[in-house]
């Protein structure tokens, strides 16, 4: 009887399972309503609820799974009584805070008119995997869904505010969508399984910390419409990111330390923006090449040049790199990075940035460097200031970067003599009005093996333009064959000093490619033997002098020389064991009097290696790696890698020195044949004069 009291006086329709429960409620009634069901699963309410009808789920229906409110509607409670902590007052449209922490809930659906979500409403929900939130939703607060199941979520474009880690530690956490409102700071922190993020067109702003420790996100997903004006604080630090685009969003700022230990290669900043935080991009050791934003021009009030009627335009660009703001990002390339407008450059800025640079210049408008701002930076092959007065530095800038080997130029003489008497400057190897690399001998702003051959040409035929300053590599003050071999060990020292990574790096960056490619040819043989090695140059693009690369060998080979084939074409090559991986070697061939490597002819060299009691006999590559090929016009291209196989398997020894070559079959992986390479992989079949083969795999 005392249940069909209740529910006459409030006119609500009810039905009961034993663990399922349908109510029409009363705004505040919930409980009686209820009554004695309190271990109901599921539970489904229609009509009215306010704050105290939460709190009775929050203290009573602990074995609540499914919830459906998608028919209630939540009206304001305001009584001055206090239900969750010191909270009197409760708005409609509202879930109230904490209202499903810790909850069983696996099943939610939420009202149609909500508007708010209040503060860890269902923080610790650790079954509750999806939730559909509503269009209406304009506001979620701090650590709403933090801890849950959750493994997607969708925020609708009417959100205008996200609290802080609303979706923070949600391990499951694999997609989320955000439409509109702002990423609120610390987001998504922790949560190592997301690595699908879509930015809806309506985005702000992503808060601090938003997607920190996010480990798997390698890609951020960006609307092309979206304005967004402010990337946070450690926004993304510490985790995958590897690919972000975010060149044309508008961005005025970038926070501190915001990419800082990402995987990203490189980026393009918001051309207009005007500050870039401490440490924004610290500690990315894939980091190669960042694009600095080209200036903006906004208006300001005021009497201008034009009078008081005008507004005149003042220049938006960022002046200052501040602290740590690259620092340890050994692969970047900073040498012409910044634009003139850029003022300081902080402490540590460009600590340990120890990539090779053949050039670091520094801005006309910079006016201090701070404390060991580039210090490290021992890749540093020439200095160049166009800041016609002398910058401030601070302590030790340039620590750990032999001064004494690197030339100083200046942009004029006067100021070259106040550069000669300044602190700190005065201890670069100076160069009064060079403004020349030595070793660049085409004048294109990078030393490499075109420089080479453009220095032989004009040996030979003196018809070649050439920068005859920057030619004298041997400081001999004449322009001869000491500078062809000056330069060659200039080349042959850098690479060896430098990781394979960093070179395929460099390399990758400045030239463009060609199909044509290196074969090598496989042999067998075991520990104690020596063997040689054919390599061939298929070339149906180009014709080429010269060629770079870096020869990978398996542990427990040695290469012991190198060797040109003379086809009537006198050819030249130099090796240089690298210093620390000591299975590697640069190499540089040359053809001495620019005639054309015989290629698609037969092998152009060969290399001789030996077995040491290292080789185990299995399986192993020798790789040709980082090839570069450069033609009789003197134009560097980048070749694909070359790889040859090594095992211990006895037959037929077909590596002799003294083979001629019968035969020269391509297969592709249709298995097709032909005598010139298919486009993609090839299986290069070798027939020799005796009758043997060898096989070898390129890709065109």
């Amino acid at each position: 009887m005392r249940k069909l009291f209740f529910l006459l006086l409030l006119a609500a329709v009810t039905t009961f399972t034993s663990h399922a429960l349908i109510v029409t409620n009363t705004a505040g009634q919930l409980a009686q309503a209820v009554d004695e069901d309190v271990d109901i699963s599921t539970l489904t309410v229609a009509g009215t609820m306010d704050a105290r009808d939460f709190l009775f789920i929050t203290n009573e229906l602990n074995e609540l799974t499914t919830l459906d409110l998608s028919q209630a509607t939540i009206v304001p409670y305001n009584k001055g009584k206090a239900l969750y902590g010191t909270v009197t007052t409760y708005a409609g449209s509202e879930i109230p805070r904490t209202a499903f922490f810790g909850k069983k809930l696996v099943t939610v659906k939420l009202p149609a008119n909500l508007e708010s979500i209040g503060y860890a409403a269902f923080a610790g929900c650790y079954q509750l995997t999806s939730i559909t939130l509503p269009e209406t939703l304009s506001l979620i607060d701090d650590y709403a869904f933090s801890g849950s199941a959750l493994t997607s979520i969708e925020i609708p474009e009417s959100l205008m505010f996200m609290g802080k880690g609303v979706f923070s530690r949600c391990e499951n956490l694999v997609t989320a969508v955000i439409k509109g409102g702002e990423v609120g700071d610390f987001a998504f922190l922790g949560d190592f399984s997301l690595n699908n993020v879509q930015i809806g067109g309506n985005v702000r702003n992503i808060g601090a910390g938003s997607f920190n420790g996010c480990t798997a996100l390698t890609t951020l997903n960006i609307a092309n419409n979206c304005k967004m004006s402010h990337i946070g604080e450690e926004a993304f630090i510490n985790s995958g990111l590897e690919n972000i685009n975010i060149s044309s969003l508008g961005l005025g700022t970038i926070g501190d330390w915001a990419f800082a230990q990402t995987n990203l290669s490189s980026i393009s900043l918001t051309d207009g923006m005007s500050h870039l935080g401490e440490g924004a991009f610290a500690h990315n050791h894939l980091l190669t090449n960042v694009v600095f934003p080209k200036p903006a021009t906004g208006h300001s009030s005021g009497n201008g040049p034009l009078g008081p009627s005008r507004a005149h335009i003042v220049p938006q660009t960022l002046e200052r790199v501040y602290d740590f703001t690259f620092a340890g990002d050994e692969l970047l390339n900073p040498g012409r990075m910044l634009p003139d407008g850029v003022i300081s450059i902080g402490g540590y800025a460009f600590y340990n940035v120890s990539n090779e640079i053949d050039t670091m210049c520094l801005p006309q408008s910079l006016v201090s460097l701070g404390d060991y701002a580039m210090a490290g930076m021992i890749g540093m092959r020439t200095l160049k200031t166009n800041a016609v007065e002398v910058p401030a530095v601070g302590k030790e800038v340039w620590a750990g970067v032999n001064q004494s080997s690197v030339p100083l130029i200046t942009p004029d003489a006067t100021s070259a003599q106040q550069y000669m008497d300044a602190d700190q400057w005065r201890e670069f190897f100076y160069e009064p009005n060079d403004d020349f690399l030595y070793g660049d001998v085409n004048g294109d702003g990078v030393v490499n093996i075109a420089d080479v051959t453009t220095l032989i040409d004009y040996l030979l035929t003196g018809e070649v333009e050439i920068q005859p300053q920057a030619a004298d590599v041997s400081h001999d003050e004449t322009i001869s064959i000491s500078d062809v071999t000056s330069l060659i060990d200039y080349l042959l020292t850098g690479n060896a000093s430098k990781a394979m990574q960093r070179i395929r790096t460099l390399i990758g960056e400045q030239y463009a490619t060609t199909s044509d490619a290196l074969a090598l040819q496989s042999i067998s043989m075991r520990a104690g033997e020596t063997r040689t090695i054919d390599v061939m140059l298929n070339n149906d693009e180009h014709q080429y002098v010269a060629l770079q690369c870096e020869v990978i060998l398996p542990q427990g080979l040695e290469l012991v020389d190198i060797t040109g084939i003379d086809r009537g074409n006198e050819c030249s090559f130099y090796s240089r064991q690298h210093e620390a991986e000591k299975n590697i070697y640069s190499i540089i061939g040359l053809s001495e009097s620019m005639t054309p490597f015989a290629g698609n002819e037969g092998n152009i060299l060969q290399l001789t290696v030996t077995a040491n009691s290292d080789f185990n006999g299995l399986n192993h590559d020798v790789i040709m790696a980082n090839v570069l090929f450069v033609t009789h016009e003197h134009l560097p291209l980048l070749a694909t890698d070359a790889i040859g196989k090594v095992s211990d398997k006895t037959g037929v020894d077909n590596i002799t020195a003294n083979k001629q070559i019968a035969d020269v079959r391509y297969i592709n992986v249709a298995g097709q044949q032909s005598e010139a390479p298919f486009d993609g992989v090839n299986i290069v079949v070798t027939t020799y004069t005796d009758g043997t083969t060898s096989t070898a795999k390129i890709i065109r």
